[in-house]
């Protein structure tokens, strides 16, 4: 136990202390004093650094927050302002995100997903309301369910006898806005001419993003965390014998280490042709594309060679891959092509582009699928940048900062995409089941 301070006597020498303290007590009080001045002529200085915009904007909040007959609060006030900023400052991929939306993307940019699992096409070439399945995440409650491309919703409600008939998305994302994760709900779906319905909850799960098939197989990774490489689903029979497919949905999450698994299955197969499905992949990040890259660098002996190039005007960045794997997967009798359409964008066209100027493929290997008459990939070349304001919590805005290049031919594609005119072939949009693949193999193989 430590000695207690003895308070029933005192000494010259704790008078002497008194004095001192009386001292420190009166220096403390004009510190304090002096530090709210400069507090108060820093805050007004600060305040008439701002430019005459940015003041009028802060009395307009000030007026409107004392003097509006409604309440308006921060939140309200700034969201109108972040909105317009998004929706008219910015281009269409440059935004910015409040603490939660920032955070939701760096999970999903994870592979973490919470909700059903599907992505429609809402609209018919028509202008129609529609609710076309254009992917199922795989791993999702969806896939699970037995719902597929392709397939229509039709329907949902309550119970399978309560479902309401309709196509409209608006209606169907306000139904599904009252559910919780876990809360089972009925969807009907309809395949060709034939319908079903489906019993459903939203989960959370993490999304796969590679699916591979040969000719008598099919695999797909499952799990908690998606990466059991599991076999299930239907072959893909219109693939000749010594011919994989991957299909290849997004840049994120763990892509590139199920990408790698699926390659080293292709190879222990002894497959020497693959057809890559790039269809409907909006992109993803960077240095996924990367190291997926570094399977397509056919012509080159670099060990890491440049596999894209970010162009900020003043100055270049020069992308490597992880590696240069192609010999180890490829020979002299192997052949890659290429399935892609109009939104595959972004990372997908510029592995596209890496591909052609490696001479992996020609433009002759890549078949587009027409979409409501459209024939090219998306047309993006351009990259974006997100910088948080904070380390914890934070809000954050992402800009587009520079065009992106392919890396021998310094090409970019932004606003054109890879058009038949280049000498890619085509084939008519079927989303139903493997019809489209099919036809797209049988122009690229024939």
């Amino acid at each position: 136990m430590g000695k207690k301070p003895d308070l029933s006597q005192e000494t010259n020498e704790s008078q002497t202390s008194k004095k001192k303290s009386s001292s420190k007590v009166l220096y403390s009080v004009l510190a304090a004093v002096l530090a709210v001045v400069c507090f108060i002529g820093g805050a007004l200085v600060s305040r008439m650094t701002l430019d005459s915009e940015m003041r009028s904007l802060i009395r307009l909040k000030t007026a409107i927050q004392q003097k509006y007959y409604e309440e308006v609060t921060d939140e309200e006030f700034y969201g109108v302002i972040f909105g317009a900023i998004n929706g008219e400052l910015l281009d269409d991929y440059s935004w910015y995100m409040t603490a939660d939306e920032y955070a939701e993307t760096q999970l999903g940019a994870a592979g973490n997903q919470s909700g059903l699992g599907l992505v429609f096409l809402t609209e018919t070439g028509t202008g129609e309301e529609q609710m076309l399945i254009t992917r199922v995440c795989g791993n999702s409650p969806a896939e699970a369910a037995g719902i597929a491309e392709g397939d229509l919703l039709v329907g949902f409600g309550a119970s399978e006898t309560d479902i309401q008939e309709s196509r409209s998305f608006e209606s169907f994302s306000t139904f599904l806005a009252e559910y919780e994760t876990g809360e089972k709900l009925y969807l009907k779906v309809q395949t060709g001419n034939q319908t079903r319905v489906v019993e459903i909850a939203r989960e959370n799960y993490v999304e796969n993003y590679v699916f591979y098939r040969t000719h008598t197989q099919s695999y797909r990774f499952t799990g908690e965390g998606a990466t059991e490489l599991t076999e299930g689903g239907a072959p893909l029979a219109s693939l000749p014998d010594d011919t994989a497919y991957i299909r290849l949905t997004q840049f994120n999450g763990a892509a590139a280490e199920e990408f790698a698994q699926a390659m080293d299955l292709f190879r222990e197969q002894g497959k020497k042709k693959l057809v890559l499905d790039l269809r409907d992949n909006g992109g993803g990040y960077l240095h996924i594309m990367q190291t997926i890259a570094s399977y397509f660098c056919k012509d080159t002996d670099e060990k890491k060679p440049t596999v894209a190039v970010a162009d900020y005007g003043e100055r270049k960045e020069y992308f490597k891959a992880d590696g240069n794997y192609y010999d180890e997967y490829f020979d002299e009798n192997s052949r890659i092509c290429v399935l892609a359409d109009n939104m595959t964008a972004s990372a997908s066209e510029a592995l596209i582009g890496c591909m052609l100027d490696y001479k992996a493929i020609t433009y002759g290997d890549i078949c587009l699928s027409e979409r409501s008459g459209e024939i090219k990939t998306y047309g993006k070349g351009i990259m974006q940048t997100t910088y948080p304001f904070g380390l914890i919590n934070a809000d954050a805005v992402k800009l587009t900062t520079a065009r992106i290049c392919w890396p021998i031919t310094n090409t970019c594609i932004h606003g054109r995409g890879v058009l038949p005119t280049d000498g890619a072939l085509s084939v008519a949009e079927e989303r139903i089941g493997d019809t489209e693949i099919t036809a797209a193999i049988q122009a690229l193989f024939s």
